[in-house]
C-alpha cells in the first residue's frame, strides 16, 4: 500500500472519529439540556371559573420577570413524565361542586398511574374554594395526598383561599415570593377593582308563578370592561364586611347596560337570602351598588363562526343571554331552556321569540318540568334530538351550559355522556367545546 493511500485512509479514519465524537457530544449536550430543563418550576392550574388559572398565570409571569425558569400549564395537560422530570411544582386548583375537581381536570388521577414514582418532586398546593360548602378545598387536599403517596415531598404546606379573599391571596403571595426569593407581588395584582352602578329597572319575570321569584335587574354604569360569560361580585347592602356574592352577567357590554337575572333564594328555614332579597325587593330604584368584575375565561366564547348549543335553566339564562346576543349574524344557535310551568315560567318570551323569528335562534326548545302534558327537563331534549346534536357537533358546535350544578349540570353531563360516550365527551372538554358556568 503506497503512502498516498495510507494518508487517505488515515484522513478517513480521523474524519469518522471526529464525526463519532461530534455525535457523542451532541447527545451528551441534549442530556445535559434535558437535565437542566427538568430543574424548572412548573405552575399547574385546575380552574372551573378562571380564578385559579389567573393566579397561576400571574405567578408565572412574576417568576419569569425575576429570571426564574418557569412554565405554566393546565392540570389536564400535565403528563406523568413531566412530573418525574421536574424538581418543583406549584399547583393552584379550585374545588368544584361536591368537593370535585374542575371538569377539565377530572381525568388526571386516572392518567397518573399508581406506579409512577415522584421521589424527586417537591410540591406546593394552593386550594381555592368556599367555606360555605362542606368539602372546602377537598380537591386540593386529594391532589396533595395523592402526590405525597407517590413519593413527592412538600416544599410549602397546603394553603387555601376562601371565596377569593384578598387577605388570603396576599398571605399566600407573601409565602410563595419568600420561597422563590423574588420581590413581593404588588397589592393591585390581587385587589379587585370596584365600580359603581345605578339600578334603573327591575322586572319580575314570573310574577304569577308558584316558583321563587325571578327578577331581571338593569343598571347603568360607566364600567363596560366585561365579556360574555363573566360574572360580578357584590357585597349585600354594599357592606364590605358581608361575604360577597357572585352573579352571572346577563347582558353584553355592547348593550349599554349591566343586567342580572336573580332568583330570590331561601334557606332551610324559609328565610330569604340576604343578598337576593336585597336585590329583588329592598334595593330602591336609582340606588347604587358596588361591584367587581370576575373574568371567567373558561366560559368565554370560542369558535364564534361555528354552531353553538346553549343549555340553561331558570336564572342560568343569565349566563347564556350575553353569549347569544353577541353571536354573529347568520350564525347557527340552539337554545334549550328549562323551567317549571309553561303558563307562568316562560322567561323573556318576547326577546327569545324575536330571536327565533329573526333566525338568530335556529331552534328554541322550552323544557317545563311541571308541564301536565309533557313534563321534561332540559337534558331530555338532548335525548329527543340526538341526531341534531350529533349533526351540530360534527360541524364543530360548542356547548354552553349554565345553571344549577346538582340539577341541570349533572343531568346534562350524564345525558351527553350516555349519548356520546366518555371518550367523545372527554374530547369535547379537552377541545374547550364543553363550557360550563354551574353553581
Amino acid at each position: 500500500m503506497d503512502d498516498s493511500l495510507r494518508q487517505l485512509l488515515a484522513v478517513g479514519l480521523l474524519c469518522s472519529y471526529l464525526i463519532f465524537c461530534a455525535v457523542l457530544w451532541r447527545r451528551q449536550r441534549r442530556l445535559v439540556q434535558t437535565a437542566q430543563h427538568s430543574a424548572e418550576t412548573l405552575i399547574v392550574w385546575a380552574s372551573q371559573g378562571g380564578n385559579a388559572q389567573q393566579l397561576a398565570q400571574q405567578l408565572h409571569q412574576h417568576l419569569i420577570n425575576a429570571q426564574h425558569d418557569a412554565h405554566c400549564l393546565a392540570l389536564d395537560q400535565l403528563t406523568p413524565s413531566q412530573l418525574q422530570s421536574t424538581a418543583q411544582c406549584v399547583f393552584i386548583v379550585s374545588t368544584f361542586g361536591d368537593g370535585e375537581a374542575p371538569e377539565h381536570a377530572r381525568h388526571f388521577f386516572k392518567k397518573l398511574s399508581t406506579d409512577c414514582t415522584l421521589h424527586t418532586l417537591k410540591i406546593h398546593v394552593l386550594g381555592l374554594g368556599d367555606r360555605s360548602y362542606p368539602l372546602f378545598c377537598h380537591f386540593a387536599e386529594q391532589l396533595q395526598a395523592r402526590l405525597l403517596a407517590q413519593g413527592a415531598t412538600v416544599s410549602l404546606p397546603l394553603m387555601t383561599v376562601d371565596a377569593m379573599s384578598s387577605q388570603d391571596i396576599q398571605h399566600w403571595h407573601e409565602h410563595i415570593t419568600q420561597f422563590f426569593a423574588v420581590p413581593a407581588i404588588e397589592s393591585q395584582h390581587y385587589q379587585p377593582a370596584w365600580f359603581n352602578a345605578i339600578l334603573i329597572e327591575r322586572q319580575h319575570l314570573n310574577s304569577h308563578s308558584s316558583s321563587p321569584g325571578l327578577y331581571k335587574l338593569r343598571f347603568v354604569t360607566a364600567e363596560r370592561n366585561w365579556r360574555a360569560g363573566d360574572t360580578l361580585l357584590l357585597h349585600p347592602h354594599n357592606q364590605p364586611d358581608l361575604k360577597p356574592r357572585e352573579y352571572s352577567i346577563a347582558s353584553s357590554s355592547n348593550s349599554g347596560y349591566l343586567e342580572l337575572i336573580v332568583r330570590l333564594s331561601y334557606n332551610a328555614l324559609q328565610q330569604p337570602g340576604v343578598c337576593s332579597s336585597w336585590l329583588c325587593h329592598d334595593l330602591a330604584l336609582n340606588s347604587e351598588i358596588h361591584f367587581s368584575i370576575c373574568a371567567k375565561p373558561n366560559f368565554h366564547a370560542i369558535n364564534t363562526t361555528q354552531p353553538a348549543i346553549f343549555i340553561g335553566a331558570g336564572s342560568g339564562l343569565a349566563g347564556l343571554r350575553a353569549h347569544i346576543a353577541e353571536r354573529p349574524s347568520g350564525s347557527q344557535n340552539w337554545l334549550i331552556l328549562g323551567e317549571r310551568c309553561p303558563q307562568t315560567d316562560k322567561l323573556l318570551p318576547d326577546e327569545l321569540e324575536h330571536w327565533q323569528h329573526n333566525q338568530h335562534l335556529a331552534h328554541l326548545d322550552y323544557a317545563f318540568s311541571r308541564d301536565p302534558l309533557c313534563p321534561r327537563y332540559a337534558q331530555d331534549y338532548l335525548l329527543e334530538q340526538q341526531q341534531r346534536l350529533q349533526d351540530w357537533l360534527s360541524l364543530g358546535a360548542t356547548l354552553y351550559v349554565c345553571g344549577n350544578l346538582q340539577g341541570l349540570g349533572r343531568g346534562v353531563q350524564q345525558t351527553l355522556t350516555a349519548i356520546l360516550g366518555e371518550e367523545q365527551m372527554h374530547s369535547l372538554q379537552q377541545q374547550g367545546r364543553y363550557r360550563t358556568d354551574l353553581y
